[in-house]
């Protein structure tokens, strides 16, 4: 037995374990206790765990470089093109509005969250570091929402990414 298979048994004991205790059949064993269900794990699966969890892992790293793209890639069009344009939009109208990009090498442990709030859009943070010229506008309400629109920006990137990885894991659909 090598040591994938001796894993998927111990997968199955517990698994057998957990139903049981479900089920009652582990107190004390009572009669008329339903009896422990068996849950079979197919070993093709097992094995293909690392291997798929690299591939989750790329998918969300391509997820994070352009919006949407870890669910193009996954072949989830409708929800490819649904994140892409959200997180453009909110980065878009964050940098229109001159929005305060937050620096990376800030002693304000806020500010630095709010960097990698910001950071996790992706291809649209370089964006509008490129576009941010004119520096913010925080003299006015506009550029405050324009920092809250960058950041959300990001934060929906990341609930993008979170979402391509759980598909390619196998866990949601």
């Amino acid at each position: 037995m090598n040591e994938s298979e001796g894993n998927v048994e111990q997968g199955g004991q517990a698994a057998e374990a957990l139903a049981a205790a479900e089920t009652g059949a582990l107190s004390g064993g009572q009669p008329g206790a339903a009896p422990a269900q068996t849950v079979v794990v197919d070993s093709a699966v097992a094995q293909a765990g690392p291997a798929r969890a690299a591939f989750a892992i790329a998918f969300a790293l391509a997820g994070w470089a352009v919006p949407g793209l870890g669910h193009a890639l996954l072949g989830r069009w409708g929800r490819a093109l649904g994140f892409f344009f959200a997180v453009a939009g909110l980065a878009l109208t964050g940098t229109l509005l001159r929005g305060l990009l937050f620096d990376m090498h800030s002693e304000d442990p806020f500010a630095r969250i709010g960097f990698y709030a910001q950071a996790a859009s992706g291809v649209f943070y370089l964006l509008a570091r490129y576009l941010e010229s004119a520096g913010p506008d925080l003299s006015r309400a506009a550029g405050e929402f324009g920092t809250r629109f960058l950041a959300t920006a990001g934060i929906v990137n990341l609930l993008s990414m979170l979402d391509a990885f759980e598909i390619a894991r196998g866990r949601r659909n």
